[in-house]
């Protein structure tokens, strides 16, 4: 067997293999051994057929049958040979055996090599992770909302942050009335009986503004409001538009109490559930910051490493990474435009990625050979991060 190796680059070679008509014959002998054993001819016993008619009725089953015995044989005595870390088998070419003599040229997928970057001593920002006293209080504060009822709003109250109210509205722009504009935009154009909640992003900021300190039965007539220049309906981005409102409706939110929290929450004292809400934004945040610090390690790593790939390793990763994707799209309501319009950005995308973490695989592979260090596939790179951080410097 004679062995050629050449380097295609990106992680690739070419592998051309030539055995010698010897050897063929041997091959061919096996072959057709087989296939007077087991071939069935009219007239003819199992076995009996005479070689010249086995080779002439079957000839093309027993070229194909040849040339995969041939290959089988030799492929991975050749790889060995040349000493080839194979990843992946890309594609087999110019394949031929006979009596004469076999061979074959393969394409396959390699290791990459590269130099180990510096992995002791990284710089590796830390963060203070102390939960303040603001913190809490703003927790406490989402709770007492999540926890909140709403009554009926008496004659002399007045809307406020978090109220629900009920609304009659309409819009013009420009002296025209919104629908006049575009027929398609109901909902920013009037509204009767409309209720919503006076909060961030719940309507129309400049109307849940106006709305604030409003009694029930009260009427604010050109109220101003701007439309976003992206997103607003056709004809109306950018414009400024006046609002006649009036509140027909209120019910008052009424946030929980102390007593209410500890209540709903099922704790021991109003103390020991601040204390828990403490405790549990304290575990966050040391989880959030050593979450960020594997992630800064990470990108440090690669920044130092910039090296070619497997090209099959990169379409491999490269299809998870968008059927992941394409089932999220499923999920949040992404229709096939959306990939239709965003496909080159989305195609590009998923190849950095793949790339990305290819590349990362290799790198904690080598640090962990280098440090012999051992684990599952599962917990390696796990492991190797830790150590790398270890070693950081803060």
């Amino acid at each position: 067997m004679k062995t050629k190796l050449k380097d295609l680059g990106k992680c690739k070679v070419e592998l051309k293999v030539e055995i010698d008509a010897d050897e063929a014959k041997s091959i061919v002998k096996d072959v057709e051994k087989v296939f007077l054993r087991e071939a069935k001819l009219p007239g003819f016993r199992p076995g009996k057929a005479p070689i010249e008619l086995i080779r002439k009725e079957f000839s093309e089953f027993l070229s194909q049958e040849m040339q995969r015995a041939m290959f089988q044989k030799n492929y991975a005595l050749a790889v060995e040979e040349e000493k080839i870390e194979e990843v992946a088998l890309v594609n087999v070419k110019d394949i031929s055996c006979s009596a004469e003599g076999g061979a074959f040229t393969a394409e396959i997928d390699v290791k990459p090599k590269f130099k180990l970057p510096t992995y002791k001593g990284l710089k590796v920002s830390s963060k203070d992770v102390a939960v303040k006293d603001s913190e809490v209080e703003e927790t406490l504060n989402r709770m007492r909302k999540a926890y909140a009822k709403t009554v009926d709003a008496t004659a002399d109250d007045v809307a406020a942050e978090g109220d629900f109210v009920q609304i009659d509205y309409s819009g013009t722009v420009k002296g025209k009335s919104i629908l006049e504009i575009n027929a398609e935009a109901k909902f920013v154009a009037e509204g009767k009986g409309y209720w919503t909640q006076i909060e961030e992003g719940r309507f129309l900021p400049e109307i849940l503004d106006a709305l604030k300190g409003m009694k029930i039965g009260e009427t604010k007539e050109d109220v101003k409001a701007k439309f976003d220049k992206e997103s607003a309906p056709e004809g109306l981005k950018g414009e400024k538009a006046l609002y006649k409102i009036t509140l027909v409706a209120l019910r008052k939110r009424i946030l929980a109490t102390d007593e209410e929290l500890v209540e709903k929450t099922k704790s021991e004292s109003f103390e020991k559930y601040v204390a828990s809400i403490r405790e549990n934004m304290e575990k966050f945040a040391v989880e959030q910051e050593a979450r960020r610090r594997e992630d800064e390690a990470i990108e440090l790593l690669l920044k130092k490493a910039d090296f070619d790939v497997p090209q099959t390793l990169v379409d491999r990763e490269k299809n998870n990474t968008l059927m992941e994707f394409a089932k999220q799209a499923q999920y949040s309501g992404l229709d096939a435009k959306y990939f239709q319009d965003n496909r080159d950005k989305i195609m590009k995308e998923a190849e950095e990625s793949a790339v990305k973490r290819i590349r990362l695989w290799y790198i904690l592979q080598a640090i962990a050979l280098e440090e012999k260090i051992e684990g599952s596939e599962e917990e390696l790179g796990k492991k190797v991060v830790d150590f790398v951080l270890a070693n950081a410097k803060g």
